[in-house]
Parts: structure tokens; C-alpha cells; sequence
């Protein structure tokens, strides 16, 4: 196993909490979408139930409500949601009404109205006051739909085993809606913490390891490199002149030049090794499995790959070249003497000319 596999890297930065905001919204939306369709479903069940039961009121109110939810869809994904939900939310409460109404508390109706506890919160409405409003207005609708059947009689009632039959469905719909809004919700919590840990662990601009992420692999590899005594080499490696980048074409022009450097570094390396922004316009890169010689090759591969890649600022193509030094980690010593050497090689490079790769010292 090894570090990319215990530290999986994903692109993106700033830009991950706006993608993650989005995602969690519109999977809100498409489960709420599905949820209309089944609804409706489920009233098509009920209204030829009540036309076996001969009691026409009901089913004409169950036929009602799936045109109200193919309303809902039809909203839904015309994007006006505000509408859908204040439909859903009607045709729910008048529903649960009349149905209790007619049939009586026993049968069941009245569970609808706990499924939209956990939708109120898991909602993505922004304002908490606004969720604990609605739900302060869904209990008391309740407690006086409960006090009220209390003092009357069903006016729609049915045989003892049709009314049975129709609690039981409603409690067993109840907890799978229930069931699916926790699976739901537990799902969304899971994809927004593995997002944080991926933009904690990644460069917003290169989409590379950023120096945390480096560190903690470092620390993983060299622990590995202790138990086996197999080699592992630092390369660390600078732009050529970057600045120039930056003050005569702009800062975006250097933004595209460290996204070039960073897909050609990317795809120089093995699947194993890491590659990471070290900060600005360095970049490092840890080679497990590897001595000086062949860190020296592979920086070498990555030298030429660099100097032939295409960036262009207007018309003009800009000449990249990449400097590297190479050291590899020696005994107990902590990471960050290892790359201090790969950073000592490097600055020999820079007073050389640039545009090299320079092995460490002896």
C-alpha cells in the first residue's frame, strides 16, 4: 500500500465549499423530485382503494393530491422551488385533514406530518429561524388536529380490517420515508467530510498535494523507509524565473504556467510517488522505492518535459524551464534535513544557469 493510497488527492480548493454547497442542494432537490413521484404513487393506490371501499370523497381527495404532486414535479424541475415546496407542504397538511377527518385517527394519516421534521432541517433553507418556525407551526397543527378528533366521530369510516389495513401502510410508508431521509442525510454529512479533508490536503490552483499533505506523507514514508530500509528520494524543484512571468504578462498568465508545470510533474511520476506544491513556485517531489540515481533520472525526465511544454501569454509562447535538486533521506534523520539538502542542490543549479538538475553533496 502506499501513500496515495492512505492519502487520496483530489483538485480543487475555495472553489470544493462552493461545488459542495451546490451538490448538497441539488441533491436535496432530486430527492425531493423522487419523493413527489412516489407520493403521487401512493394516492393513485389509495384513490382505487376508496373506490373499492365505495367511499368516492376519499378517493376524488387522493386523486386531487397526485395532480397536486405532478404540480409539484413539474415545478421542481422548472426550478421554481419555493412554489413546489409551499405546494408539498399544503397539499400534505389538507390532506392529512380530511383524511383523519373522514376516517379517523386511527388510520394513520397524521405519521405524514413527522416525515417533514427531518426535511425542515436537512432542507436548504438558510435561515434556522425559519425551520424552527415551520416546525412550531407543523406541531401545533398536530396537537389541534389531535384535539379535535378527540371530540368527533370519522365521517368517512370504513370495516375495522380496511382501516387496520390503512394504518399499517401509512406507519410502514411513515418509517420508509423516514428510514430513506436518514440515509439521505448521513450520506450528505459523509460526501461534506470527505470534501474537507480533501480541500484541507489540496492545492486550490495545481490540484497537487499542498505542504501539509507533503509533510504527513513524508512522515508516512519515512516511517515505511525505517521498517524496510528501502531508499526514498526528495526532489524539489523550482521555476526559472518566475517572477518575469508574473510582471510582464500578469498573475494570470503565472497561474497558467504553475497549472502546466503541475499536469507535467503529475504525469512524470509513478502512481506510488507524490507531488506537491512546496509553496510559489516550488514544487516537491517524494520518490519512494528510489536512490539518488534514479530520483536524478526521473527529475531529469521531468527537466525535459517541462522545457517542451506550451504555455502562451497573447501570441507568444513562453520558454519554461524547471531547476531540481535531489537528495535522499539518510538514516533517522527528520524530513526536513533531507529536503534541506534537495533545496541546497538546487540553489547550486540556480548559480549554474538554471535549467539542470543537481544531485546533492556527498
Amino acid at each position: 500500500m502506499d501513500a496515495t493510497t492512505i492519502f487520496p488527492l483530489t483538485a480543487t480548493g475555495t472553489e470544493l465549499a462552493f461545488r459542495r454547497s451546490r451538490s448538497a442542494s441539488r441533491s436535496f432537490w432530486l430527492v425531493l423530485t423522487r419523493a413527489t413521484l412516489a407520493a403521487a404513487a401512493v394516492h393513485i393506490l389509495f384513490t382505487l382503494l376508496f373506490w373499492a371501499l365505495s367511499r368516492p370523497a376519499l378517493a376524488w381527495l387522493n386523486l386531487g393530491s397526485v395532480v397536486l404532486y405532478l404540480v409539484a414535479c413539474q415545478l421542481l424541475r422548472q426550478r421554481h422551488n419555493s412554489k413546489a415546496v409551499l405546494l408539498i407542504w399544503l397539499e400534505v397538511h389538507v390532506h392529512v385533514a380530511l383524511a383523519v377527518h373522514g376516517l379517523g385517527w386511527d388510520s394513520g394519516f397524521h405519521y405524514y406530518l413527522l416525515t417533514f421534521i427531518p426535511i425542515i432541517f436537512v432542507s436548504s433553507a438558510r435561515h434556522v429561524g425559519v425551520k424552527v418556525m415551520s416546525l412550531v407551526v407543523l406541531c401545533s397543527f398536530y396537537m389541534l388536529l389531535d384535539a379535535y378528533m378527540h371530540d368527533h366521530m370519522p365521517t368517512q369510516p370504513v370495516a375495522p380490517l380496511a382501516l387496520a389495513a390503512v394504518r399499517y401502510f401509512n406507519i410502514g410508508t411513515t418509517f420508509l420515508i423516514l428510514g430513506y431521509l436518514t440515509w439521505f442525510y448521513l450520506r450528505q454529512v459523509s460526501e461534506a467530510e470527505r470534501r474537507l479533508r480533501r480541500m484541507a490536503a489540496t492545492d486550490s490552483l495545481t490540484g497537487l498535494a499542498n505542504r501539509r499533505r507533503a509533510q504527513e506523507i513524508a512522515h508516512y514514508e519515512i516511517v515505511k523507509r525505517r521498517r524496510g530500509q528501502a531508499p526514498l528520494a526528495f526532489v524539489l524543484a523550482d521555476i526559472d524565473h518566475f517572477k518575469t512571468f508574473n510582471d510582464r504578462h500578469g498573475h494570470e498568465t503565472g497561474d497558467r504556467v504553475l497549472e502546466a508545470v503541475a499536469d507535467v510533474l503529475r504525469d512524470a511520476v509513478r502512481e506510488q510517488d507524490c507531488v506537491a506544491r512546496w509553496g510559489g513556485e516550488e514544487f516537491l517531489v517524494l520518490l519512494p522505492q528510489a536512490d539518488l540515481a534514479m530520483a536524478q533520472r526521473v527529475a531529469e525526465r521531468m527537466r525535459q518535459s517541462v522545457a517542451e511544454c506550451s504555455v502562451h501569454a497573447g501570441d507568444q509562447r513562453l520558454a519554461v524551464t524547471m531547476t531540481f535538486g535531489v537528495a535522499v533521506h539518510r538514516g533517522d534523520e527528520e524530513m526536513e534535513r533531507s529536503i534541506a539538502r534537495a533545496d541546497a542542490a538546487l540553489y547550486v543549479g540556480k548559480r549554474m544557469g538554471r535549467n539542470c538538475v543537481i544531485g546533492e553533496a556527498a
